[in-house]
C-alpha cells in the first residue's frame, strides 16, 4: 500500500472522486427530511388571506377588525403586522402547524381618505407575503353585526338590505364573541348591533364591557326579545315605552321583528360622527397632547444659542487668540497639542449640556375616561423616551387597542425625532413598544376599558335654563369639575369624594365652531394658571377628534386627577394625569318638552368628505322615553326653509309649515323617533336645523 507524505501531489482522479462524494452528501442532506437548510429552501410561500371591517365596509376614523387567514403546508412561526397610514404597527404574534389554516384578528385605526390597509406577514423575522387590502366607505351605508344567538333564531341572515326610509342600505353579518371580546374598539365598524336576551346572557366580562362601551359612545342595541335583561345596567333596560337611552345610545326592543326579517323597517339611519362631533368647525382643537406630555415629561430640545456660544469661542481662540499667543512666544508647533486639547473640551461641553434634557424626567401618560354605571372606556395618550438608546415598552391590561389615527393628525407633534410606536395585543396584556435611538421620543395613544369614571349627574329643564347636581361617588377628590350642557360651561371646583354641587346653564345651545374647555380651563402652558391646576388642552383635543364631546340632549361632567393610575405601567414609572367624565341625561322637566331634551342627529347629509352633494338631507330626533305623546310636538324650520318631509312610518310625507312651524302628527313618531329630510335644492347650507320640541302656548301652526 502506498503512503502519501505531506508533500506527496493527490492524483486528480481522486480528488474528482472526493468532491464528487461531497456533493452528493450535501444533496442527500437537502432532500434529507433532518435537513433543516434544504427544508427552508424547500418550504413553500403560505397562503395568506386577508379581509377587514364589515366585507370590507367601514366608516373613516373608526377601528376595523382585520382577520387574516394563514395556510401553510409546514410549521410557521411568525408576525402579522398592519401598519398604519402614521408608520405606526399593530403586531400580532403567530404560529401555524403544517398542514394547517388558522385565523387571527388584529383592531386597527383608519385615516379619514379610507385608503387601503398594508397588511405583512413575516416568518421567522422575515417579510414572507404583503397585501394591500381595498376599503369601502359606508357613506349611506348602515353596518349591522347580529349575534349568535340571533342568527341562529333568523336561520338565514341577508347580507344586504334596502332601508324602509330610503336612506340607503343596510350590511349585516354575523359578529361573533371572539371579536367582542378584543374590546370596544373592536366594535367601532357596527352602527347597529342585533341580539336576543340569551345572547347578553351569554356575555363574559370582557365581551360585556365592549358593548356596553360601545353603547355608551352612542351604538344602537336591537333586542329581539325582552327576557332576562340584566346584563344591562339598570338604567339601561327598556320600560313601558320599548326602548331606552344608554350614553350617547340606546336600547330598543323589537318583539320578533327580527326573527320575522323586518329588517329593512328596524335598522334606522345612524348619526355621522363627523358632524356630531364638530371637528372641522373649530371645536375643540386647543391645544395637542404631545406638547403637555413633553412638558410633564421634562422633555424638551437643547435652545440652539448656549450650543452655538461655546463652537463661535473655539473658533474664535484656535483661528486668532491661540494664533497670536504661540506666534508671540515662538511656540507654533504647540498648535498640534492646544488645538485637539480645545476640540475636546468644547465637544465635552457641549455632549454635556445637549444630554441635560436626557437626563431630567420619566416618561409620561394622560387618560380621558368615558364612564357609564359600572366601567368607563378610556383613552391613553403615552410619551417616552430613551436616555441611551435602546428598546422602551409600556404593558396595559388586555382590551387596549391602538387609537385612532385621528389623534395623531390632529396632533403635531413637537419632536422631529419622534417614532412610531409597535402595539402588541395579546389575551393577557397589550404591550407598546418602539426601538429608539438616544434622545428619540415616542408617543403612543391606545383605547380600552377601565373603571367607572366615579361622577354622577342629574340634570333637568327649568324654564329657560338646565339645572342639576354633580356628585363624586369616586374614592379620589377631583378637582376643576366643570359641567357642560347645551348653553356653554360652568366651573364647579373641587369634590371630594361624597360631595355634591349644583349647577345652572342656558337650555338653548351655542352656535356651531364654539368650544368650551377654555372658558372654565386656563391651559397649563399659558401664564395666569393657578400651579395646583391639572386640566390639560391637549387630551381634551385629543378626544374630541373621535368622541362626541357635547352630544345633544346630554351633559357632560368632567373632573382632574393625579390619584388614578393610568392603566399602563413602565420600568421606572411615569407620571399621569386623568380627566374623568360622565354623561347625564337632560330631564324635560313638567312643562312642554324642551328642545334641550330632544337627541338630535343629522342621519345623511350630501355635504360630507364622501357626500355626492345632490342627496337630500336627512335628520332623527331621538324623544325622552317619558315623553308624553299626547301633548302637541311642532318642528321650527330654520330660516329659508318652508317645507319639510316627514316620516309616518311607511312613507315620506311632504308637509309645509306656517310661521316656520309644523305640528308633528302622534302616529309619526315611531317609538320615540321622529324623522325629518329637506330636499336638496341647491340652497339650504345654514348651520342651523330644524328644531323638534314641545308646543307652547304661543304657538299656532
Amino acid at each position: 500500500m502506498r503512503i502519501l507524505s505531506a508533500k506527496s501531489p493527490v492524483p486528480r482522479a481522486s480528488l474528482r472522486h472526493a468532491l464528487a462524494v461531497i456533493a452528493a452528501a450535501i444533496a442527500l442532506v437537502s432532500i434529507s427530511p433532518f435537513g433543516s437548510f434544504g427544508a427552508r429552501v424547500a418550504a413553500a410561500e403560505p397562503k395568506f388571506e386577508v379581509a377587514a371591517g364589515l366585507r370590507g365596509w367601514f366608516d373613516p376614523g373608526d377601528h376595523v377588525v382585520v382577520a387574516a387567514t394563514v395556510t401553510s403546508d409546514d410549521l410557521l412561526d411568525g408576525r402579522i403586522d398592519v401598519v398604519t397610514q402614521t408608520g405606526a404597527r399593530v403586531t400580532r404574534e403567530v404560529q401555524v402547524a403544517g398542514g394547517t389554516s388558522k385565523t387571527f384578528l388584529l383592531v386597527v385605526p383608519t385615516g379619514l381618505d379610507g385608503s387601503a390597509l398594508d397588511v405583512r406577514l413575516y416568518r421567522d423575522g422575515e417579510l414572507s407575503v404583503r397585501r394591500s387590502v381595498p376599503m369601502k366607505v359606508a357613506e349611506q351605508v348602515e353596518l349591522v353585526g347580529v349575534l349568535p344567538a340571533l342568527v341562529t333564531r333568523v336561520g338565514e341572515l341577508p347580507e344586504q338590505t334596502n332601508l324602509a326610509t330610503d336612506t340607503g342600505k343596510a350590511q349585516l353579518a354575523e359578529l361573533s364573541l371572539e371579536q367582542m371580546a378584543l374590546g370596544t374598539a373592536a366594535l367601532d365598524v357596527f352602527d347597529t348591533i342585533a341580539a336576543t336576551s340569551a345572547d347578553l346572557g351569554s356575555l363574559q366580562p370582557a365581551p360585556r364591557a365592549a358593548l356596553l362601551g360601545w353603547l355608551n359612545r352612542g351604538g344602537r342595541l336591537l333586542l329581539d326579545d325582552s327576557g332576562d335583561l340584566s346584563t344591562l345596567p339598570a338604567e339601561w333596560r327598556p320600560g313601558a315605552a320599548g326602548y331606552s337611552l344608554a350614553g350617547r345610545g340606546e336600547v330598543r326592543l323589537l318583539n320578533g321583528a327580527a326573527t320575522a326579517g323586518q329588517w329593512a323597517s328596524i335598522v334606522q339611519p345612524s348619526a355621522m360622527s363627523s358632524t356630531e362631533n364638530n371637528q372641522f368647525f373649530g371645536g375643540e382643537q386647543l391645544g395637542t397632547v404631545q406638547q403637555d406630555l413633553a412638558r410633564r415629561a421634562g422633555v424638551k430640545l437643547p435652545s440652539m444659542l448656549p450650543l452655538l456660544v461655546p463652537l463661535v469661542v473655539y473658533w474664535f481662540v484656535v483661528s486668532v487668540v491661540l494664533f497670536l499667543v504661540l506666534k508671540a512666544s515662538r511656540r507654533l508647533t504647540l498648535a498640534w497639542i492646544a488645538i485637539p486639547l480645545l476640540a475636546a473640551l468644547t465637544a465635552g461641553g457641549v455632549l454635556v449640556f445637549g444630554d441635560q434634557w436626557r437626563s431630567a424626567g420619566k416618561p409620561s401618560a394622560t387618560l380621558y375616561v368615558d364612564g357609564y354605571p359600572g366601567g368607563g372606556d378610556g383613552m391613553l395618550s403615552l410619551l417616552t423616551f430613551s436616555r441611551n438608546g435602546g428598546t422602551a415598552s409600556a404593558t396595559l391590561p388586555a382590551g387596549w387597542q391602538s387609537e385612532s389615527e385621528l389623534t395623531t393628525m390632529f396632533g403635531f407633534a413637537e419632536f422631529s425625532i419622534t417614532v412610531a410606536p409597535q402595539v402588541i395585543p395579546t389575551s393577557d396584556a397589550t404591550q407598546v413598544k418602539v426601538r429608539l435611538e438616544a434622545g428619540q421620543v415616542a408617543t403612543a395613544t391606545l383605547a380600552g376599558p377601565t373603571t367607572d369614571s366615579g361622577l354622577r349627574a342629574v340634570a333637568h329643564v327649568d324654564g329657560a335654563s338646565v339645572v342639576g347636581t354633580v356628585t363624586n361617588e369616586g374614592p379620589i377628590t377631583l378637582t376643576q369639575v366643570a359641567v357642560f350642557a347645551p348653553g356653554g360651561a360652568q366651573l364647579i371646583g373641587s369634590l371630594a369624594p361624597g360631595a355634591s354641587a349644583p349647577f345652572s346653564l342656558r337650555a338653548d345651545s351655542l352656535p356651531q365652531g364654539f368650544s368650551l374647555a377654555d372658558r372654565v380651563w386656563k391651559s397649563v402652558d399659558r401664564p395666569g394658571h393657578d400651579p395646583a391646576d391639572l386640566a390639560e388642552y391637549g387630551i381634551w383635543t385629543n378626544a374630541s377628534t373621535s368622541r362626541v364631546m357635547y352630544p345633544s340632549g346630554l351633559v357632560r361632567v368632567a373632573g382632574w386627577t393625579d390619584e388614578r393610575p393610568s392603566e399602563a405601567s413602565m420600568s421606572g414609572g411615569l407620571t399621569s394625569v386623568a380627566v374623568v367624565t360622565e354623561l347625564a341625561r337632560i330631564e324635560p322637566g313638567t312643562g312642554p318638552l324642551p328642545a334641550a331634551s330632544v337627541r338630535t342627529s343629522s342621519v345623511r347629509s350630501p355635504f360630507t368628505q364622501f357626500g355626492n352633494g345632490t342627496a337630500d338631507s336627512v335628520y332623527r330626533y331621538l324623544l325622552p322615553p317619558e315623553t308624553q305623546l299626547g301633548k302637541r310636538l311642532v318642528v321650527s324650520l330654520p330660516v329659508g326653509i318652508d317645507s319639510i318631509d316627514m316620516w309616518n312610518g311607511s312613507a315620506w310625507v311632504p308637509t309645509s309649515a306656517i310661521k316656520r312651524l309644523i305640528t308633528i302628527p302622534p302616529n309619526f313618531v315611531q317609538q320615540g323617533v321622529v324623522m325629518l329630510r329637506i330636499a336638496n335644492n341647491g340652497q339650504f347650507f345654514s348651520d342651523a336645523i330644524p328644531v323638534v320640541r314641545g308646543a307652547t302656548p304661543k304657538d299656532t301652526a
